[in-house]
């Protein structure tokens, strides 16, 4: 770089920098203030307002009220203030990461727009640094020096880059600098990726490709689906798309709260808690879908978890004894069975009630002993099927049929009173009933209408649970719905699954069928305040899963992440976007590809991508060693050799080493004999936190998760060695930064057998 360019530079960051320091003293000063005014306006609060006042002294509540609204107005003004003086602190860590020369269509002089993450303006209101989300701000991802555009509320801008320039900040020093024509130099996104893996994921603003921008920036469309490669950046992404999504939607009061993300485990959530806060934003409301399915469960009611469910199913799949809920739970995952729910839930809409006629039996009473009864229809069957079929066809059928229930009450009320009346008359003409009219006319129109409500309950009963129950309890109905599609052993899959929604705990595959089967039929729970949802780890949901989003969100903007070949559930149909999509039916869809893993070295990439077939996992070729293979015959001496592979590779500086088994039950055996031996910490289904150091885990638990060195126990055939096993093997190879070593003492995995031998080393 040219030395009078890096001095025009230095200095211009040195004047920002002095700036920024200025308006973070300035803003420091703002919020000790405002702290100040909220801590007097609270003792005002408690030393002057009337605390003793009593209901509908109107003149006190209106004066606490004004307390009140006092306190809330400086306690936001205080919150405005520190989230300013937050940014600016982010600003003086590092006040940009890249600039672009942008001349405008029309207009001779070019426009020097300096980037990073956040704005910030000086004193005269002059803009010194924009935000990364800034329409202006994506030409320095999209595009190189030529011709470039933007899209801002004035319309298309159009003109030239002359100039792109990328930089290295810290504080106020200017580590490094270099123009380049592409969005992002090697040298630069090299040497980000090049260093040891965080506790934390961290936002990637500095690095961000032109595919990833293209997702971050979509607007267009409600179902945005992202299949993308191991390491390729995904959860990431979707964090800026939120960041990118809240700023640009500021004016029209979307905030944090109005976004859901459904991550796939409690740890997950705690790994990318950092991304949007160093972005300057809120995090968003973060979920996990077994934590939505026990809010709406009945409470009576216990099912399995997700990590418990991948647990028996990587460790029950040679029992001859659980072939009956393998096959049930292959089943179940199918787009089949999600058919046959949706024609289940339409018959129960044809076949759940036998409507008749209201009607009542009327007594002539001769003494309170004796009467002659007389039968007479209130309300018609044929004005009930009318209610039902089209004043309340629009409702779920539980909702419909407590609103015909609430409307036949309030229809048999007038002829209530009417028959009251009629009794009234008709025993004042009696000298049995003399003095005592009024109340045996009450006692003889409740006996008399006490059927009529039995009558109404009883046709307007209705138990999703029952119903869901009824659907496995009729094996001829089940086969007439599930037609062509019928697995061979649906007896014994039904007759398993009654046994256990008689005792009431339901398998996790049976928990969201029956969710989805209760939403369809009762209504779902309303989620309206919620404007954009995330899921990731999309190839993990089953089609009865995305059916229960359906319900959820019918209108509502989504992101899918995910990549169908870390489908590591080994009974699953394959399943992809396609199927997605016509279950969401949204009324726009895009899907976009991302095909460049940025996680692993060139080396872990070539090996991995030989573990599939037809793999289209493309490199970014960040040198480093080949994968190794260790082998033992006696497993104690192979778990030695683990101990000190562990010990060398934390020598060497990897901070942030995966020791990845196939079940919780092998990292627990592993676990106890290596713990006293070395610092390890055993990660489980139960953990909220993510730490670096050295972790032993299940595979379906590493799902999303990177380290800097990662270390696969127990590659034999026993643990991988049937084709189900493929992309669970993939996804446990694909965890790794710098370092993957490969532990066995049996018949070596027939994956591993593929891969030519100079992709890896054997030791």
């Amino acid at each position: 770089m040219d030395q009078a360019q890096w001095k025009l530079e230095d200095n211009r960051l040195q004047e920002v920098y002095n700036k920024i320091l200025k308006e973070l003293a300035r803003r420091g000063k703002e919020v000790k203030d405002y702290r100040k005014t909220v801590r007097q306006a609270g003792r005002t609060i408690w030393e002057e307002a009337d605390h003793s006042w009593e209901y509908g002294d109107v003149d006190a509540a209106v004066e606490v009220k004004q307390y009140m609204d006092s306190l809330r107005q400086v306690t936001q003004n205080y919150e405005i203030a520190k989230r300013q003086h937050t940014k600016l602190e982010r600003l003086e860590l590092s006040p940009y990461f890249g600039r672009i020369d942008f001349i405008e269509k029309g207009f001779s002089e070019a426009e020097e727009v300096y980037i990073g993450i956040s704005s910030f303006f000086d004193e005269d209101g002059n803009i010194l640094i924009f935000d990364w989300r800034a329409p202006v701000s994506g030409i320095f991802y999209d595009f190189e020096l030529g011709p470039a555009k933007y899209l801002c509320p004035e319309g298309l801008i159009e003109g030239e880059v002359s100039l792109k320039r990328q930089y290295r900040i810290s504080q106020n020093k200017l580590e490094l600098m270099l123009d380049t024509g592409i969005n992002i130099g090697d040298e630069i996104l090299q040497n980000i990726l090049s260093g040891n893996t965080d506790e934390r994921m961290h936002n990637i603003v500095t690095t961000i490709q032109k595919e990833q921008n293209l997702i971050i920036r979509d607007e267009n469309h409600q179902l945005l689906m992202v299949q993308g490669v191991a390491g390729s950046g995904k959860t990431s992404i979707a964090l800026h798309r939120i960041a990118y999504l809240l700023y640009q939607n500021r004016d029209s009061n979307m905030t944090a709260g109005n976004i859901l993300i459904f991550s796939p485990n409690t740890v997950f959530n705690d790994y990318i808690s950092n991304v949007l806060p160093e972005l300057g934003e809120e995090n968003m409301q973060q979920t996990t879908f077994e934590e939505y399915l026990a809010k709406i469960k009945d409470k009576d009611l216990n099912f399995e978890s997700a990590a418990s469910h991948m647990e028996y199913v990587l460790s029950a799949r040679d029992r001859k004894d659980q072939e009956t809920r393998l096959k049930g739970i292959a089943y179940k995952s199918s787009m089949s069975f999600y058919h046959l729910l949706n024609d289940y839930i339409i018959y129960l809409d044809k076949n759940s009630v036998s409507i008749g006629d209201i009607s009542i039996e009327e007594k002539t009473y001769n003494s309170p002993k004796e009467s002659i009864l007389k039968k007479r229809v209130l309300i018609s069957k044929e004005y009930i099927q009318e209610m039902y079929n089209v004043d309340y066809a629009d409702l779920p059928l539980a909702k419909r049929l407590e609103k015909l229930k609430q409307r036949l009450y309030y229809l048999i009320r007038t002829p209530w009173q009417e028959r009251r009346q009629e009794l009234e008359d008709q025993l004042s003409e009696n000298p049995n009933f003399r003095g005592k009219i009024r109340a045996y006319s009450r006692l003889f129109v409740y006996l008399e209408f006490k059927p009529v409500r039995e009558q109404i309950e009883a046709m307007l009963q209705f138990d999703s649970y029952q119903a869901f129950l009824r659907l496995f309890q009729d094996t001829n109905l089940f086969a007439q719905l599930a037609g062509e599609n019928l697995p061979d052993n649906y007896k014994e899959i039904c007759s398993y699954t009654v046994r256990q929604l008689m005792n009431k705990y339901l398998g996790y595959e049976d928990i969201s069928a029956y969710s989805y089967i209760k939403g369809a039929l009762a209504g779902a729970q309303s989620m309206s305040h919620i404007r954009h949802v995330v899921v990731d780890e999309a190839q993990d949901y089953t089609p009865v899963q995305f059916g229960i989003f359906k319900q959820l969100f019918p209108q509502t903007r989504m992101t899918l992440l995910g990549d169908f070949n870390q489908a590591i559930h080994p009974l699953r149909d394959r399943f992809g976007y396609e199927q997605v999509a016509q279950i969401l039916l949204p009324t726009s869809k895009a899907e976009l590809q991302l095909t460049k893993g940025y996680r692993s070295t060139a080396e872990i990439v070539n090996f991995s991508r030989h573990i599939l077939k037809g793999s289209n996992i493309e490199s970014i070729q960040r040198p480093g060693e080949k994968p190794q293979l260790i082998l033992d015959s006696d497993p104690n001496v192979l778990i030695d050799k683990l101990i000190l592979d562990v010990k060398e590779t934390v020598k060497e500086g990897l901070e942030s080493i995966g020791i990845i088994c196939r079940t919780a039950r092998e990292s627990q055996s592993l676990y106890d004999k290596i713990r006293s031996k070395i610092n390890v910490s055993l990660l489980t289904k139960d953990d909220v936190n993510f730490n670096r150091g050295v972790i032993i885990l299940p595979v379906y638990l590493a799902k999303g998760l990177e380290f800097d060195g990662a270390m696969l126990f127990g590659t034999d055939r026993d643990n991988y060695g049937l084709e189900g096993d493929r992309k669970l093997f993939y996804t446990a190879c694909t965890r790794a930064l710098h370092k993957l070593h490969l532990f066995s003492s049996g018949d070596l995995s027939p994956f591993i057998e593929e891969i030519p031998d100079k992709l890896y080393e054997v030791k």
